[in-house]
């Protein structure tokens, strides 16, 4: 309520909307009141303009009070609306309320009576701007991709979003009311009460858990835990079953190349920008008589004597990344022999690095 509270006052007396307009100004600097002396100035106002609250006299001209506020409510349905009469009765003020009015308020007499309406002003605001959060929260948390509920202090669902019901395969009054148990396998319920609750008073828990649907199949899921206070629970979720799916398949496709490199019977290496050997094959160490340890750190040129590491390097930077090279080698052994060799190299960019993969073929001196 640190906020300004723009207020629209039809009334029309205009000197008494003037004097209400001081005042109400004067008791809080947070209103900026403005005045029309009919419904249609009035209606004018609310379509040039943003107001927090309407306040209206009941017998004016044209339309009384009551009409100008089915007028309102008809674009502004949730606009706090106070009927502020001196003519009012118990008839006016019964279908006032059937209407839709917020407050009701009769003008009477003194300097107090702004201080009532104010007051009413303020109430009437302050409901309806924590109204307004709450809808924009709740539209939020429904239109978010994660699964959001509310477990209170007996365990049991309080509130949740689709999403959240989505994950168990049912709608979201089917779940609220039920245990949280019901939605977590008997081993993950044990392990998060023993080893997640106890510490959700200190902070806020995030991990991977696992979840049960309706059909008692399970699936991974992400799962953030944090304490309201009344020993109830946020809890947000998110299905990971495609990233585990995707992780697999690297594994899988990662365990395949670490067998082809270790296997191969080329002689293979990688190395960076800087041409440092970082990783090497076996056939590579055996041909070379050096173990992996041994290898690792060198520069190419130790390896390959036919580089020169000016041009090597003039080479891998005009390299554009997945391009190849074939060129011709004569590495190196241990012992100081050597042998010819076909090499290809493709450059490939890891994390926003250069890197170069590197398979060569023994080849007859000849060719």
């Amino acid at each position: 309520m640190d906020t300004p509270i723009r207020v629209l006052h039809v009334e029309d007396d205009a000197q008494f909307a003037d004097l209400a307009a001081t005042y109400l100004e004067r008791i809080d600097d947070r209103f900026s009141v403005e005045t029309a002396t009919d419904v249609t100035e009035g209606l004018e106002h609310l379509a040039d303009g943003e107001f927090d609250c309407v306040v209206s006299d009941y017998d004016m001209p044209g339309q009384n009070g009551i009409e100008f506020l089915e007028n309102v409510r008809t674009e502004r349905p949730n606009l706090p609306f106070i009927l502020f009469t001196g003519k009012g009765s118990e008839a006016v003020a019964s279908e006032a309320i059937s209407k839709g009015v917020t407050d009701y308020l009769k003008k009477k007499s003194g300097a107090d009576r702004y201080e009532l309406l104010a007051n009413r002003i303020r109430n009437a605001v302050r409901r309806r701007r924590a109204e307004r959060r709450a809808e924009l929260w709740t539209d939020a948390i429904e239109a978010a991709n994660e699964g959001i509920a509310i477990v209170g202090p007996d365990g049991r669902y309080a509130e949740m979003n689709r999403a959240y019901a989505d994950l168990y395969g049912v709608e979201p009054a089917e779940l609220i009311g039920e245990p949280w148990v019901k939605t977590v396998p008997e081993d993950e319920v044990e392990r998060l009460r023993e080893d997640v609750f106890p510490t959700l008073e200190a902070e806020s828990w995030s991990s991977e858990s696992v979840g049960k649907r309706v059909d008692d199949s399970v699936y991974p899921k992400l799962l953030s835990l944090a304490d309201l206070g009344d020993g109830g629970r946020v809890c947000v979720i998110r299905d990971i079953s495609d990233q585990k799916e995707r992780e697999a398949e690297l594994r899988a496709k990662a365990a395949k190349l670490d067998v082809l490199f270790e296997q191969s019977p080329d002689l293979i290496d990688i190395h960076d920008a800087d041409g440092e050997l970082i990783d090497a094959n076996r056939r590579l160490c055996d041909a070379l008589g050096y173990t992996e340890s041994e290898l690792i750190g060198k520069r190419v040129w130790e390896v390959d004597e036919a580089i020169d590491p000016e041009t090597a390097r003039e080479l891998w930077a005009e390299m554009a990344p997945g391009e190849m090279r074939t060129l011709r080698g004569r590495y190196r052994r241990r012992d100081g022999s050597t042998f010819p060799v076909e090499v290809h190299l493709a450059r490939v960019d890891l994390d926003g690095d250069a890197r170069f993969f590197v398979i060569a073929r023994e080849v007859d001196a000849e060719q």
